[in-house]
């Protein structure tokens, strides 16, 4: 999709300057990392103390996918024989307007996926629905901040039905919010992470349903009815005249799960059963959100409920594995990629729901940024953790040793205070026909464990 050509890049950036552009010259999208580019992309380069874009060593390396070089002094780049973008304003103005000037052509629907937890799993979710019968782009390669929202909207496809795009609150949800202008926007919960000094869960609120400031009336608004300061979201999207859809489990909710012994959901009175193999609750609350826009975009429940059917759960997000280590035989399911209070309960509970009667083995860590109730946070684990009754429980990091002093007597708990004497010992810490969860923040670094695992395994 070659929507790029030189008169839109002079009218997305007008103070650039532009060198060595040959006649009918078009490009892909505009890319700030190396790796999986598409072809023809106008690479971002970055220069020495800079933040953002490829270095000098790999740009050598992709010059072959490289359609031209957007930088910030050209001289040090006519070398490579390359269209060049020179920009004065700084890198990070250039992504975004390019993206703002992307978005202001799209003339398909553009849905938003925020929240504390579940984005990623919603997104690919509803990519899944939408794509079944349509053209759809979304970032699937989870880039959510503000640049990585740009940079993957430059390269969307212009002709595609719709754009799907996951949102954090990195670079600003008013500054992402500005960007994507979404048709509908989708809040998965709201729980205490990425809490900055004095940040309470209620500003978290605030901020998230800030999503909806350049939507425009009749759009849609799909909240989790169970959502802390529920009250908040509703009333930011009543006020910008949006549709309001929600989801979850009270009876209120227009699109309610059940998630017992069952998968169901109950939409407008009527009940549809997804399948008899148990799926986590926060997996059905994810699906639920994805159906709201399925269902207001004319799709028929029954088409969008056999794509949920094939959903496979990502890398990181609960995608399970089962693996050979010498004589025994393991599953491992791998949460390793984030965690906060919330996703914490739910990937424990759910755990739990999957393998009821299973030898089940938690690993867990720290769960970052949850503020100054931190310790707090970390022993009310201890709840859902009572709830599965693990074999065995193995914990790493600082802040868990608050759930460790909780639970050690009442569980086969070990702790470990780093995650190198962590894996130092973790396959000899499993037994035949163990089912083990691996869950923390991203940062406490337990996806290592999970690699550990998986290379000593076949």
């Amino acid at each position: 999709m070659d929507f790029w050509n030189e008169e839109k890049i002079k009218e997305a950036l007008p103070e650039a300057k532009l060198y060595n552009f040959p006649p009918n010259w078009s490009a892909n999208g505009l890319v700030i990392w190396h790796e999986n580019i598409p072809e023809r992309s106008i690479v971002l380069a970055r220069r020495k103390g800079e933040d953002k874009g490829v270095t000098t060593n790999y740009l050598t390396k992709i010059l072959d996918k490289t359609a031209a070089i957007l930088c910030t002094d050209s001289t040090e780049f006519f070398k490579y024989n390359k269209p060049i973008i020179e920009i004065k304003t700084g890198s990070n103005f250039a992504i975004t307007d390019c993206a703002r000037y992307i978005r202001k052509s799209f003339s398909g629907k553009v849905c938003a996926v925020t929240g504390s937890s579940g984005k990623t799993t919603t997104t690919q979710l509803l990519y899944n629905i939408l794509s079944d019968k349509h053209k759809v782009s979304a970032n699937l390669n989870k880039a959510n901040t503000t640049w990585g929202i740009a940079w993957n909207m430059t390269c969307f496809d212009i002709d595609a039905d719709y754009w799907v795009v996951e949102t954090s609150l990195g670079g600003g949800m008013a500054r992402n919010a500005a960007i994507t202008k979404p048709n509908y926007a989708i809040i998965t919960n709201i729980a205490p992470v990425h809490l900055a000094q004095g940040m309470t869960l209620e500003d978290i609120a605030e901020t998230k349903s800030k999503i909806f400031n350049n939507m425009q009336e009749g759009d849609c608004a799909i909240i989790f009815k169970e959502a802390a300061y529920f009250d908040i979201l509703k009333n930011a999207a009543e006020y910008k005249n949006l549709k309001i859809i929600t989801f979850g489990e009270s009876n209120d909710s227009n699109i309610r799960i059940i998630s017992s012994d069952a998968n169901e959901f109950i939409i407008n009175g009527k009940t549809y059963k997804l399948d008899t193999q148990p799926i986590a609750k926060h997996i059905l609350l994810d699906m639920a959100a994805a159906l709201a826009i399925a269902i207001e975009e004319n799709i028929p429940i029954e088409e969008a409920l056999n794509t949920l059917k094939k959903f496979s759960l990502i890398e990181g997000r609960g995608a399970s594995e089962t693996l050979k280590l010498g004589e025994k035989c393991i599953t491992l399911i791998d949460e390793s990629y984030n965690a906060n209070p919330l996703s914490m309960k739910a990937a424990i509970e759910g755990f739990g729901k999957l393998y009821k009667d299973k030898n089940k083995i938690l690993i867990l860590g720290d769960m970052a940024q949850c503020g100054p109730n931190s310790p707090l946070y970390h022993k009310e684990i201890s709840t859902p953790v009572r709830e599965i009754q693990p074999k065995k429980v193995i914990l790493c990091g600082n802040d868990i040793k608050n759930l460790y002093d909780e639970i050690k007597e009442e569980f086969n708990t070990i702790y470990f205070q780093t995650v190198d004497e962590l894996n130092q010992n973790i396959t000899d810490l499993l037994d035949d026909n163990d089912y083990i969860m691996v869950k923390s923040s991203h940062s406490s670094e337990l996806y290592k464990t999970v690699e550990v695992i998986k290379k000593a395994g076949c």
